[in-house]
């Protein structure tokens, strides 16, 4: 079972991040500040996110696969992907509740924003370099990736890094197919211990995971992938705003 993994890389490069710039002091930003202020905890995610689907074509579009390597097939897609968004909303048995919405590509640029609690983060990275800025503030501070504690920053926007040591040694269950965000696909269901995975993996076109949601257990909340191949635009802010180092 490797489906917790994904939501620990989560919660250590969200906390990574917002320990650089000392986001538990730095007061509860506005709503338009919080990353993700309309995402639904992962019950009513789970439930609300999915509507009926038209009846699946004869042919599975699988080729009989398990539903096992269905999704080692569809983290691999979404590994490879040349760039994609990634929203994540889930609770921490020690943390708490962490958010992030980025957008990353597969050069390791990325722009969105990281939340530990009620406080949200501005990240962009360009090349090396990540630029920082907790809600409220009106500077940036400037780290680069490769050295000192900004390497804790550099695996948040790598989509390969993040998903590694994904989707192996598992036993997913292949179930009916929905829509997510328009798009057909099927859920896939395995359970370990007190916690659900339901994995939501696209039918046409390339077979990438949309979604995983988590019920139960020890780290639960939803993780949602979108925004295939577009293009990320990670821009440096103006040096005027950016504070002295």
């Amino acid at each position: 079972m490797r489906r917790r993994t994904l939501v620990t890389t989560t919660a250590l490069f969200v906390c990574a991040t917002t320990a650089l710039t000392a986001c538990s002091s730095s007061g509860s930003g506005s709503a338009t500040d919080s990353p993700a202020a309309a995402t639904p905890a992962a019950a009513q995610s789970a439930a609300a996110s999915k509507t009926p689907a038209t009846p699946a074509a004869a042919k599975d579009p699988f080729h009989g696969r398990t539903g096992g390597q269905i999704f080692t097939d569809a983290i691999q897609a979404d590994r490879t992907a040349p760039s994609l968004r990634l929203k994540a909303d889930v609770t921490d048995a020690k943390d708490g509740r962490l958010t992030v919405d980025l957008t990353m590509n597969s050069k390791g640029d990325c722009t969105g924003t990281i939340g530990k609690g009620k406080d949200a983060v501005a990240m962009i990275k360009v090349g090396r370099i990540a630029y920082l800025r907790p809600a409220g503030a009106h500077t940036w501070t400037k780290s680069d990736t490769t050295t000192g504690e900004g390497k804790g920053l550099a695996p948040m926007c790598d989509v390969k890094t993040f998903l590694a040591d994904q989707g192996e040694d598992n036993a997913a269950k292949r179930g009916r197919v929905i829509t997510v965000g328009g798009v057909p696909a099927m859920v896939l269901t395995e359970k370990d211990g007190a916690a659900v995975y339901t994995l939501d993996v696209a039918t046409t076109g390339k077979h990438y995971l949309l979604k995983m949601v988590t019920v139960g257990g020890d780290e639960p909340g939803t993780l949602a992938f979108s925004n295939f191949g577009r293009p990320v635009h990670a821009v440096a802010p103006p040096k005027s705003q950016i504070a002295a180092g």
